[in-house]
């Protein structure tokens, strides 16, 4: 399968667009108190989120989807709202927030948000978009929440914020040489009144400590010591493994298979067909589609996929693609040598010019290239009936959720998605097609919690690649060498 992405990115620079023009008129900090007296700031970016997150303290929404919170013990949690597939968006998200609440970073702990588009508007990693997207934003909640904490200590020690500085999460007051910690003061922060957001000051630029420096990624520990944070690593109590067997053709149908066979070797607990769903041949990330096949559910990978090497599947391709690439360059050959079709540009007399000088032609042909991620499309999902719950390393979850709740025919707020690290993407986990694999295989193996896992020829195989092409060159140099 291949795509072209203009009108995808297109839309995500449009979103940006509408975010950047709005954000001056938007009340977008909320502040509230935490259970025990603690601070949560969110930056909403929807008047949902602001109507979510201005209920009463100890709301489910105020607890789960800030993206700075400061505890009592002087804990300090920033979430991190995109994914991350290596790009390092993580820690950098976190960074900014951190810079502006002159946050000790060394014991500040990042943590992956839950999606929710609600709370946090768009959640994507595509385009290098995620910074330019969101900087502004999350330098003002970091501000606010530093500004709020101030207006804290200037209350408790009945000074002047103007004479306060901040640093490495604390408050200080150098005329009468006190100081608070962050922890200290959240509780007295959260009962004060959140400032205008365009009121707020943002640090200059020569006055950031963190921004600008060489910081180790915060999951870089944990990546070199094996701990499991990728799709692949996904464990869940009671899981099966599935490998599913995909059309070799777009628009094939699988008919009938051995699936009595395979049902008898080692570790199988199922095996069936998937009817083709959707229409997988536009780049849609939220697309309810997946391609006919037999998928095989085991006790373990390996024995799905050694159940999956003596399947045998009958394939109805009477509807399916004849697309081939070597037709592609008949094609291309063909149209080549024939006058063209529609002249863009002339300039002078091109036929004097041709006539007069030495001909040189060249064919070039640049091959349809697959991402090749490092990590090979997975994900793991749970159907319970009415719900279903994903665990996914995709680049766009809150597409998947709009796909799998379409595919399923669930409210999407029947769709968790956890989003886990992902081992390479380079807009290949742009598209959700293993998400929506994995849910329906869950559901038709009768709701048990299943991993789907590609291989790497799967990878290759079925791709959304970047396209292929052709370029039919002709020139002509005179006698003095001029082109």
């Amino acid at each position: 399968m291949s795509v072209y992405l203009p009108e995808f990115m297109q839309k995500l620079h449009a979103q940006r667009a509408e975010e950047a023009a709005s954000l001056s008129r938007r009340g977008f900090i909320k502040l509230t108190g935490l259970a025990g007296g603690g601070l949560v700031l969110a930056v909403s970016l929807s008047q949902g989120a602001r109507q979510a997150l201005a209920q009463p303290s100890g709301s489910a929404a105020f607890d789960a989807n800030p993206y700075v919170q400061i505890q009592p013990d002087g804990k300090i949690v920033l979430f991190a709202k995109n994914p991350d597939v290596g790009q390092g968006v993580k820690t950098s998200l976190p960074m900014i927030v951190a810079e502006e609440l002159d946050a000790d970073w060394q014991h500040v702990e990042v943590r992956q948000s839950i999606i929710d588009a609600s709370l946090y508007g768009p959640q994507f990693a595509g385009g290098s978009l995620s910074i330019p997207m969101n900087y502004e934003s999350l330098r003002r909640a970091g501000a606010t929440a530093r500004a709020m904490l101030g207006a804290a200590a200037a209350k408790t020690w009945n000074v002047p914020a103007a004479e306060l500085t901040t640093q490495a999460s604390t408050v200080r007051h150098a005329a009468s040489n006190r100081s608070a910690t962050y922890g200290e003061l959240a509780e007295v922060a959260a009962t004060l009144p959140v400032p205008d957001a365009a009121s707020v000051t943002l640090k200059p630029r020569q006055s950031f400590r963190l921004l600008g420096t060489r910081v180790t990624g915060v999951d870089n520990a944990k990546l070199v010591r094996g701990e499991p944070l990728f799709g692949i690593d996904q464990r869940v109590p009671g899981m099966l493994y599935a490998a599913f067997a995909k059309a070799p053709a777009i628009g094939a149908r699988a008919t009938a298979a051995n699936l009595d066979h395979i049902r008898t070797l080692r570790g199988v607990k199922n095996a069936f067909v998937v009817a083709h769903q959707g229409d997988p041949l536009g780049f849609n990330p939220a697309a309810a589609a997946v391609l006919s096949g037999v998928a095989i559910v085991a006790d373990s990978t390996w024995n799905a996929l050694q159940a999956k090497s003596a399947l045998e599947v009958q394939w109805d391709e009477t509807q399916a693609s004849s697309d081939s690439w070597t037709g592609a360059v008949t094609q291309a050959k063909s149209l080549a040598a024939k006058p063209a079709a529609q002249v863009l540009g002339e300039a002078g007399n091109v036929d004097a010019a041709f006539g007069a000088g030495k001909t040189v032609e060249a064919f070039y042909t640049y091959h349809y290239v697959s991402h090749a991620d490092l990590e090979p499309q997975n994900c793991t999902a749970w159907f319970k009936g009415d719900s279903i719950e994903i665990w996914a390393p995709t680049q766009t979850p809150q597409n998947a959720v709009d796909a799998v709740a379409a595919l399923l025919g669930l409210p999407k707020e029947k769709v968790t998605l956890h989003q886990l690290r992902g081992g390479g993407g380079f807009g290949r986990r742009l598209a959700n097609d293993s998400v929506c694999e994995a849910a329906l295989v869950s559901k038709q193996a009768g709701g048990v919690p299943v991993k789907v896992q590609w291989t790497r020829e799967d990878d290759m195989a079925f791709d959304y690649y970047r396209p292929g092409g052709f370029h039919a060159l002709k020139a002509a140099v005179d006698g003095g060498g001029k082109l």
